[in-house]
């Protein structure tokens, strides 16, 4: 009996022994030693944009977004699931997406449940688990709703998933993007995307970069993949859901055109842009190559008031359409976005003129150049336009689209061309759309380049043109 006893003892001494030099090993291991968890922070709740600080989120950037969309036609309703591959830029314990109404139904992080919250435009994620900088990690967010546009930086059009009847297509600039999916909706975080939208049988869909595949999955619907291979900011993603016309434009330069005519509007739809191989070629000459691998017209069954420069796919309404050939200088403007606004992105809202007076200046070119105005004489012209005194360089939060940021842009560009003289000036805007491709520039960016390549000190000249409150 005893040594049964003493045979239960010894180990029971052997396993305190034991704890305590694993204790004294833990206390003197090196910090690096033990597999401490990373203390985190929360991502920041907007990029800090000057005029739109609640836009995109910090902590993170998005490298590729994936939409499955399912369109109700009859009841407007939309259903998706949005999968977000980022990578964080600090040890990230809470981020935030932007998304404004959509009822939330779930989210994961890396495949696991994730805590989330809603705090107006802010969607709040709490992963389980800290995830350390510099790691890549996948968020997926299933939602539905009725998708309702918003008013931001214009009064000229509400921003974001517009529904006619039992069809919808989007316009979102600046900030309309999160009215359909969970986003980082700020151009300073350009992504990649592939976009699945099931819709019924008897509409088509139409989106950004090429047609992928298209399956029919059962039950009356149709699903429709598009890829989009170059960066792109998220207020540039266009998803039209109709009854349209997918036209085969051919390829010019290597680019390949496609356009998406709503059926009412498809002979108007091949008049009006049947210069568009033209154009491409024309801006090529004067910018440099194009920057995508596709592009193409969308013409919507509704009267827009204006063109937006969704990538490779402008969206235009029937008012513009009918114009025949007399809508050329809007489709050169638009294309001329491709290069000055879609390739190359605004770093913030207040530099939007990188956007509309580069657009603007292509205009004066084109003309000048196919036996039209000088670009001199438009932007004399332009001059008698009223409204050139709001200050194009800093226009403020509501008056993203005033004229002045158009034309007292495009005469900004004039004035530099008559200050370093042709050569320069053409090299100026070809080595910024070639460096700056696929990312993102500001004034001071462009001033810098400028500065550079002409070996002029010209912060006098973009301060008057651009800044003071009387246009010169």
């Amino acid at each position: 009996m005893t040594q049964v006893r003493r045979s239960k003892q010894l180990p029971f001494a052997a396993a305190a022994f034991a704890v305590v030099v694993a204790m004294v090993l833990v206390i003197l291991a090196p910090a690096g030693d033990l597999a401490a968890s990373p203390e985190g922070s929360p991502g920041a709740r907007g990029v800090g944009d000057l005029y739109f600080p609640e836009l995109g989120n910090g902590g993170y950037a998005v490298e590729h977004y994936r939409l499955d969309l399912t369109w109700g036609a009859d009841e407007r309703y939309l259903s998706g699931v949005t999968t977000i591959r980022a990578v964080t830029t600090q040890n990230l314990s809470r981020f935030n997406l932007d998304l404004v109404g959509m009822e939330v139904e779930a989210v994961t992080v890396d495949r696991r449940p994730a805590a989330f919250e809603r705090a107006g435009r802010e969607l709040v994620i709490t992963p389980d688990q800290v995830i350390e900088q510099g790691q890549r990690f996948v968020t997926e967010v299933t939602y539905h709703g009725h998708p309702t546009p918003i008013r931001m930086g214009t009064d000229l059009f509400a921003l974001g998933w517009q529904t006619r009847g039992r069809e919808a297509y989007v316009v979102s600039e600046p900030g309309g993007a999160a009215t359909f999916f969970p986003v980082n909706d700020h151009p300073s975080d350009k992504a990649t995307f592939t976009v699945r939208v099931t819709a019924p049988n008897d509409q088509t869909v139409a989106a950004n970069g090429r047609l992928a595949r298209r399956e029919e999955v059962g039950e009356g619907a149709t699903a429709w993949t598009y890829e989009v291979r170059d960066p792109m900011a998220s207020y540039l993603l266009q998803v039209a859901i109709g009854d349209y016309e997918l036209v085969d434009g051919g390829t010019v330069e290597g680019v390949v055109l496609r356009h998406a005519f709503h059926r009412r509007w498809a002979t108007e739809g091949r008049v009006a842009t049947e210069t568009t191989a033209a154009m491409i070629r024309f801006l090529a000459g004067v910018f440099g190559p194009y920057p995508f691998e596709a592009y193409g017209v969308l013409v919507v069954d509704d009267d827009l008031g204006f063109a937006l420069e969704t990538q490779t796919l402008t969206v235009m309404g029937r008012e513009l359409v009918v114009q025949g050939r007399g809508a050329d200088i809007t489709l050169l403007h638009e294309l001329a976005h491709q290069w000055f606004g879609n390739s190359v992105s605004v770093a913030g809202w207040n530099d939007i003129w990188l956007n509309e007076g580069f657009a603007t200046y292509a205009e004066w070119i084109y003309q000048e150049r196919s036996g039209g105005p000088t670009a001199a004489a438009l932007a004399q012209q332009a001059a008698a336009e009223e409204g050139l005194n709001i200050p194009p360089g800093d226009p403020g939060r509501d008056e993203l689209f005033a004229p002045s940021v158009y034309l007292r842009g495009g005469r900004t560009l004039q004035a530099l061309r008559e200050t370093v003289g042709d050569g320069a000036f053409f090299e100026i805007l070809r080595t910024w759309v070639s460096e700056r491709a696929g990312a993102n520039g500001s004034t001071a960016d462009f001033i810098a380049l400028a500065e550079a390549i002409s070996g002029q000190r010209l912060g006098d000249l973009f301060q008057s043109w651009l800044y003071n409150p009387t246009s010169p």
